[in-house]
């Protein structure tokens, strides 16, 4: 039987800039965040799992969307629905992992959209709607369906 992984994930912007996570030794870049656990809320989980990350206080601000995706690695099948909420955290936030194998890093908004950032979906369509000023109407992205 499969299952469905939810995950909650945040764009964290700051002067012009998104912060992105990856694997250390990992091309791909994704957004910071990670699993819902059982019993636990999604805005819950993404402010505990940032705090584990990097320990970051964080205060979600809205919810932007979710992109439903599916993909395959090493013959595994992952489906995931990602929730997306735009955070702020504290100032005077140091970004160092507090995870071995996880790195952090800030990135120029027009340089995300040229990186290996998964889910692509995602990545593609979640600064236009994130924008201060524009539609607070939730977006939906799928892939690999």
């Amino acid at each position: 039987m499969s299952s469905i992984e939810i995950i909650a994930r945040a764009l964290i912007e700051e002067n012009g800039r998104v912060l992105l996570c990856h694997g250390k030794g990992k091309e791909n870049w994704f957004f910071p965040g990670g699993h819902v656990e059982d019993g636990e809320s999604a805005p819950d989980a993404l402010l505990r799992e940032l705090d584990e990350e990097f320990g970051g206080v964080g205060t979600i601000e809205r919810f932007l969307g979710a992109s439903e995706n599916k993909f395959e690695i090493d013959g595994q099948v992952t489906h995931e629905v990602n929730l997306v909420f735009k955070v702020s955290i504290k100032d005077n936030t140091v970004y160092d992992s507090k995870e071995e194998h996880l790195e952090f890093a800030w990135f120029k908004q027009e340089d995300v959209r040229d990186m290996k950032v998964f889910p692509l979906s995602l990545r593609d369509t979640l600064f236009p709607l994130a924008s201060v000023g524009t539609d607070n109407t939730p977006f939906w992205a799928s892939e690999g369906f």
